[in-house]
């Protein structure tokens, strides 16, 4: 499989030799795909009794609340009012609330206090981090504008009883900042939030955390959030367990093992509906039995998108995770693979497809504690939607995301599977996302029915490897579909290099014989023209063109077939120095349509002693497989004696004509015409024929000087 060594150290082709389509193994082609969990999953997905539970009061969410709830996060004109508001006292900011208050429903009044604490209280770090808290009763928080959750609560609860709205305090525990720094179940009460009365019913408010988080950096982020006004008793349980159980709201209530073992689930986890299905009600999750890797699934609505990472240490961990949708079963395949010990964390993040937004929320939190190395370790390549929405396969390499290129390996190699209708594209770019230019070749090929993506880092370092992927039926752009990172030491120099192909050349089944694993044709500083080696099947026919700013040099192309290798040779002659094109077109023999070009070579012209002309050729030469020995030189000098030495295939007849003068017929054995002429004032042709009877067709033409 050339060089591309991944974990596991393989043999593979030097320097010079990327032509290795003939080595592919065909077991890699039918090897055991180490996703193929379908058993594993029926059996999780056969689960007969889900997670059931229940608030208390089965009629606290009826739909006139849902309903006024909704309507006070919605209304703009709250909000707007109670940002203006610059209250010299926690008295007068009572009487503000109160007058604001008057005529609106108890709903509205619980949101016009939740809004204005959580829009003017910022968290007290200094006093969380430190433990010296600071005054906590309602009116230290609002002369500081600062508080920890026990101020929070106060706050609340002393502006509610300003309104006569029936609050109180409650203490107990929470999955918040810090909750994986326990060991084990806390010892003491850890957070404090409130419960709230509404027309007999009773609710939660979780202020604090409505108001917003804290960062990694230790710092207080404001971002506020309304799921965690009146938030159902049975969602918060995953994050709150009140040490007093009747503030619970259950209808059975949650002990401390129970809460600790249970998901951490966020409110973005209930607000779009997501379902966790394995692990099962537990907030830590094993490898698969035998399986280097972790699996949690999660049932989605259709509009839902997740991603997810795995992280060691607050690191998050390269090629450690693959998100994979089952469309069938609307659920995502979410595997993890640890490459060390240690506890580890997993995060879900989801997103409506609609939202608008390319950001996605985080919905739960796992635990994945490795006390032992798996055996075969294993890492994934980076993959989006389009890998699954197009159902790409990866065929090689399998289980890595790293591909290793050691002792004098030039180059990496992926094979992927696909539909007929999907085509591929690749990009190879530096750590510093810069592109290495033609340093990617793709294509599909017809034996295998696999696509071959290779990929030759132009130094040492680490580079990313990304394939991209659409239906040949689509107009539009390629997208991302998987990408594996290159680790790239003791790269041969020269590196290798590919030029820019069609598919055209891989439908054909061309092979570049000259110049080897380059995108660049070589040039001599003493020569006049560079050729190009090509070995094609017997039905093909090539031409080519060399190009300088983008136009065509007239007659400094020439593409004629080589009788003894056996392959085409492509000459071109430059007319100055800099950097040229150089085209190749090709077609089947028996195709009535024109050329299409298959592969495009640079030049670079150092210096040029002698530019020169080909002779002009015509149908049928290239189809024929005709060849120009001598002379090459398209423009002979008047009244020299020039030798003519050419192969033409198969002719019945061949004759030379100078100026308007016939030559007597000589020197033609097929399939070798070898004579000597005396160039005249204005042109030399090459006649041929094939069929008795026929008319001579003109297949070379050169000019005189």
């Amino acid at each position: 499989m050339g060089c591309t060594q991944s974990a596991a150290v393989y043999p593979g082709n030097r320097q010079g030799d990327d032509d290795d389509d003939n080595i592919i193994d065909d077991s890699i082609l039918t090897q055991s795909n180490t996703f193929s969990n379908d058993d594993i999953i029926a059996k999780l997905l056969d689960i007969k009794n889900p997670i059931n539970i229940q608030v208390a009061d089965s009629q606290a969410f009826n739909k006139s609340l849902i309903q006024q709830r909704q309507q006070a996060i919605d209304n703009a004109s709250y909000r707007s009012t109670i940002e203006t508001w610059t209250p010299n006292s926690l008295q007068q900011l009572s009487d503000m609330i109160k007058s604001f208050c008057n005529g609106k429903s108890i709903v509205d009044q619980h949101w016009i206090i939740f809004y204005w604490i959580t829009f003017n209280i910022e968290y007290d770090t200094v006093s969380y981090f430190t433990k010296n808290y600071k005054d906590q009763s309602s009116e230290g928080v609002f002369q500081n504008k600062k508080g920890v959750c026990a101020g929070y609560a106060n706050i609340y609860k002393h502006l509610c009883d300003q309104i006569q709205l029936p609050c109180e305090t409650v203490v107990g525990y929470s999955k918040g900042y810090g909750f994986e720094d326990h060991d084990g179940a806390p010892t003491g009460t850890d957070h404090a939030w409130n419960a709230v009365q509404i027309d007999n019913h009773w609710y939660l408010m979780e202020s604090t955390w409505g108001a917003g988080i804290l960062n990694d950096k230790k710092a207080f982020e404001r971002q506020f959030n309304s799921y965690y006004f009146l938030p159902r008793p049975n969602e918060m349980i995953y994050h709150h367990l009140p040490e007093d159980k009747k503030w619970q709201l259950l209808e059975t209530s949650i002990d401390m093992d129970e809460f600790m073992q249970m998901p951490k689930l966020r409110p973005p986890y209930f607000d779009l509906n997501l379902e966790l299905i394995n692990p099962y009600n537990r907030g830590h999750v094993d490898l698969l039995p035998d399986r280097p890797h972790a699996l949690v699934l999660v049932r989605v609505p259709s509009d839902v998108q997740l991603i997810a990472d795995l992280k060691l240490n607050g690191v998050k961990l390269e090629g450690a995770q693959r998100i994979m949708f089952d469309s069938k079963k609307q659920i995502y395949c979410c595997y993890f693979a640890p490459a060390t010990t240690g506890e580890h964390k997993i995060t879900v993040y989801a997103k409506r497809n609609n939202s608008g937004s390319d950001l996605y929320d985080s919905a739960l939190e796992l635990v994945m504690n490795i006390n032992q190395i798996p055996t075969n370790p294993i890492s994934f390549p980076r993959t989006w939607d389009t890998f699954f929405d197009l159902n790409l396969e990866v065929l090689w390499p399998q289980n890595t995301n790293l591909i290793k290129l050691n002792n004098t390996c030039s180059h990496a190699r992926v094979l992927i599977r696909t539909p007929t209708d999907v085509e591929l594209f690749g990009r190879l770019k530096d750590a510093n996302q810069k592109e290495i230019i033609n340093g990617n070749r793709i294509y599909w090929n017809k034996e295998k029915d696999i696509w071959v993506c290779s990929f030759a880092p132009d130094r040492d370092g680490i580079f990313e490897a990304a394939i991209l992927a659409k239906k040949k039926s689509d107009p539009g752009n390629f997208t991302s579909a998987v990408s594996f990172t290159i680790e790239a030491k003791q790269i041969p120099i020269p590196n290798i290099s590919y030029p820019n192909t069609w598919s055209s050349f891989y439908d054909l089944g061309l092979k570049i014989q000259a110049p080897k694993n380059s995108t660049n044709a070589v040039w001599n500083d003493d020569a006049s023209y560079t050729e190009l080696l090509i070995q094609t099947p017997d039905d093909v026919q090539l031409s080519c063109d060399i190009k300088y700013n983008n136009a065509a040099i007239k007659h400094g192309s020439l593409a004629q077939f080589n009788n003894d290798k056996k392959l085409w040779q492509l000459l071109f002659a430059p007319e100055c120095t800099g950097l040229h094109e150089l085209v190749v077109y090709g077609k089947r023999i028996s195709d009535t349509a024109s050329a299409t070009a298959l592969v495009k070579f640079g030049l670079n012209v150092t210096k040029l002693q002698r530019p020169m002309k080909f002779p002009a050729v015509f149908s049928p030469f290239q189809s024929k497989k005709c060849q120009i020995n001598t002379p090459l030189d398209g423009i002979l000098k008047n009244g020299s004696v020039v030798p003519i030495s050419c192969v033409i295939p198969d002719a019945t007849g061949v004759d030379i004509k100078v100026d308007s003068e016939w030559l007597p017929t000589e020197g033609y054995t097929n399939p070798n015409l070898e004579r000597q002429i005396t160039v005249g004032s204005k042109e030399v042709l090459i006649f041929v024929k094939y069929d008795q009877g026929a008319n001579y067709l003109n297949i070379i033409k050169y000019t005189v000087e």
